[in-house]
């Protein structure tokens, strides 16, 4: 088979970031996708934002996976990019609590008012207590139990699908578990609740509120909360992807369709009741770009007033509740990230989808991960990710965040923070010089046993190269040239290959200087380079 280079699309966008650290990114979220043990039945798009400084956005897998009349999967689907849209569930509460806090503070309401002012429990539940405040409703401390644990409603939205629930509905389902005040324990009822009482208080669409607040003015421009609000015309949801079998007793009786027991393609199943549900708790919809916008905006004071913000981040405690999680208003502090480095934000998890968004404040960076494939280890992918991003803090002990090291002109700097984002538009990348060229030189090596017959001819070559190959296994494959500080002078393919068959690449080098470069064939098992001579 031969490819000739022509304008070839890559999975990935970035800035301040190396092309080594680019590479590494996305085989992170390839090798996840494409893991034998548990492949990824949808996809994933992953997202790191370091404020003011780098921006790298990866995508692998489907949108929507093909399948037959009974939902079993089939090969291929549409791919999962960049702008596809996801659930994003309970990182919608990092919404709600900035927005309660800052209604609070213009008198709509006080937080240490009981709801039951505002909150009909007589019609709705009058088994609730009826003492919970506002700022107990925002700690997870009212005593609710999660609807979502409430199998009752799960039966009746399996046999309405397609109802659009109330929060009224909803709480009419749930049960006092615990006194008010005594325990912290994370329970969606309460942001539910909070919702219901900010629409009738100010007789506006919560929606309207995120619109007006949030995503007008920070240009988040793909939110949208589901089912309340309709999807931006030409764009595209990903279909979620989940093992709906344990319901197939009651699709029997209702006379819907059943499904496999395995993971597939589940969009045939109405998801109209599961979001509507969701609502103020896990509602909103969003491409990966902008939550990671988001992330950045909220934690680094972007997004809300200081005092917002300040209550936001004092809300968390000192002890971690039964998940090992230190639960505020909205976020929560985990350990799940990193067991010595701080991570603050939220996640998100139900029918579907996956997601989560942190903020790693030192650093002043950002990760956040969307996948539509609910069984996926969403924190192995995200410690995965974070390990691949370059150490770039370079201050003394006590502020190692107010410098930034950098690679410029093969040159590596530590410079003030303030400084950096110059370099960086100059063509600087955050890390080490070093570290990134032996990670693109050295690896050869230990990687060469998965790929075999990487050759190059005629090396050294004046401008025109032959690079051919052989892979073990059929699937997606990446071949790149580097120069020898480990920047990405060219991508040469990103496509398919098949086992056991020569791949044969042409690529014409006359307009790089002469010099030793660096090609690297990357598949899903391995990479290896082949060091490429030009002489003139």
């Amino acid at each position: 088979m031969l490819f000739i280079l022509a304008g070839l699309s890559i999975h990935a966008i970035a800035q301040g970031f190396s092309p080594e650290s680019k590479t590494r990114l996305q085989h992170v979220i390839d090798s996840f996708q494409n893991n034998p043990a548990n492949p990824f039945v949808g996809g994933i798009a992953a997202a790191i934002k370091v404020d003011g400084l780098a921006f790298w956005q990866g995508t692998t897998g489907y949108a929507a996976r093909n399948v037959d009349a009974q939902n079993n999967l089939l090969a291929g689907g549409t791919p999962f990019t960049g702008s596809a849209l996801s659930r994003i569930y309970s990182i919608t509460k990092t919404f709600t609590a900035p927005l309660v806090l800052e209604l609070a503070k213009e008198g709509v309401f006080g937080l240490n008012d009981p709801i039951s002012l505002y909150f009909p429990f007589d019609q709705v539940n009058p088994g609730l207590n009826r003492s919970v405040t506002i700022r107990q409703l925002l700690a997870h401390e009212s005593g609710y139990s999660d609807y979502t644990d409430e199998f009752q409603l799960q039966v009746a939205v399996a046999f309405q699908p397609t109802h659009v629930w109330t929060p009224y509905e909803t709480v009419s389902f749930v049960h006092q578990i615990a006194p008010p005040g005594t325990v912290r324990r994370y329970s969606s009822t309460n942001y539910i609740i909070l919702g219901a009482i900010i629409e009738a208080l100010t007789g506006k669409p919560v929606a309207q509120h995120y619109r007006e607040r949030f995503f007008t003015p920070l240009a988040l421009n793909s939110m949208y909360l589901g089912v309340r609000e309709p999807q931006p015309a030409g764009s595209i949801l990903a279909a979620p992807h989940d093992n709906l079998s344990p319901f197939n007793p009651v699709f029997q009786l209702t006379g819907q369709p059943t499904f496999p027991d395995a993971y597939t393609n589940v969009s045939q199943f109405p998801f109209t009741g599961i979001v509507s549900l969701a609502f103020t708790g896990g509602g909103l919809v969003s491409n990966v770009a902008d939550v990671a916008q988001w992330g950045n905006a909220l934690f680094t004071g972007k997004a809300t007033s200081k005092e917002t913000l300040d209550a936001m981040m004092n809300s968390i405690p000192p002890t971690p509740d039964q998940d090992g999680d230190y639960l505020g208003y909205g976020i929560w502090r985990s350990t799940r990230m990193s067991s010595t480095e701080e991570f603050i934000g939220h996640d998100g998890s139900a029918p579907g989808y996956r997601s989560v968004m942190f903020y790693q404040p030192e650093k002043k960076l950002t990760l956040v991960v969307l996948t539509n494939y609910h069984g996926a280890d969403i924190y192995a992918l995200a410690r995965a990710l974070y390990a691949s991003v370059p150490e770039f803090l370079c201050g003394n002990q006590n502020k190692k965040e107010d410098k930034i090291q950098l690679c410029f002109n093969a040159n590596t700097l530590c410079v003030d923070r303030g400084a950096a984002e110059g370099f960086i538009k100059k063509g600087a990348f955050l890390g080490d010089c070093e570290s990134s060229l032996s990670r693109v030189v050295k690896q050869e090596v230990i990687e060469e046993q998965t790929i075999t017959d990487l050759s190059v001819f005629p090396n050294p070559s004046t401008n025109k190269v032959s690079i051919s190959f052989k892979v073990p296994v059929s699937g997606p494959f990446t071949l790149q040239v580097y120069d020898m500080i480990g920047k990405l002078v060219a991508t040469l393919f990103n496509g398919i290959a098949e086992k056991g068959m020569i791949e044969r690449i042409n690529w014409n080098a006359d307009k790089l200087p002469a010099g030793i470069y660096v090609s690297r064939l990357q598949i899903a098992s391995g990479s290896i380079q082949r060091k490429i001579v030009l002489s003139r």
